[in-house]
């Protein structure tokens, strides 16, 4: 799993005033929790960008007072009007703890019904996973080339062994539409079926 590393400096003060003193030095407000003791720090904006602009999920690696403490982004807030990030909340991974964390979710393989006017159509781009940090993935995969047209894909068809999905069994994260053009060819090799019967 790709790790982001964080050079983080320990903040003393608190507050407005002094989070938009940072910001003005280009260095973010964070604070990390979930381990023995919370921590309030900043971080150089640069740092940060490779670990929130992507869709690829990452770990963080934040060295602070030369303790190096590996986390995962909880929560993250931005400038509504400028769109740069004003703060980040971080969550410590403990081994025997497990997590909550959104995984980008990946279609394997190409169904043979596109080629014949299918279209693949997936409807979750992420999926919640609670886990334990060693059996946290960094992408999920569900492999679609055995669908045919109007086949649904499901959380209940995804199994990850020591990972726990938060939605409904039932939800949909890939469908295999039937296009017009599609629909018209199958209506017309019925009737041509059709025909050739009655003969």
């Amino acid at each position: 799993m790709e790790t982001v590393s964080l050079n983080g400096q320990v903040r003393s003060e608190r507050g407005k005033k002094a989070a938009a003193a940072l910001r003005r030095q280009g260095l973010v407000p964070c604070n990390l929790y979930g381990g023995k003791e919370n921590l309030a720090f900043s971080v150089a904006a640069s740092e940060l960008r490779p670990l929130i602009y992507t869709p690829d999920f990452k770990l963080a690696e934040v060295n602070v007072d030369g303790k190096k403490i590996k986390a995962i982004v909880k929560e993250m807030q931005f400038d509504p009007v400028k769109d740069f990030v004003k703060h980040v909340d971080f969550q410590e991974l403990v081994d025997n703890v497990k997590v909550k964390v959104d995984v980008p979710l990946k279609l394997e393989g190409t169904p043979a019904a596109i080629s014949m006017g299918g279209k693949l159509e997936q409807t979750m781009r992420k999926l919640t996973v609670f886990a334990l940090p060693k059996n946290l993935p960094t992408l999920i995969t569900i492999n679609v080339v055995d669908m045919d047209f109007n086949d649904v894909k499901r959380i209940r068809d995804i199994q990850i062994e020591g990972v726990t999905l938060m939605h409904s069994p039932a939800i949909p994260v890939a469908r295999l539409a039937t296009s017009r053009a599609a629909k018209e060819a199958q209506a017309a090799a019925a009737a041509e079926a059709a025909k050739g019967a009655k003969k």
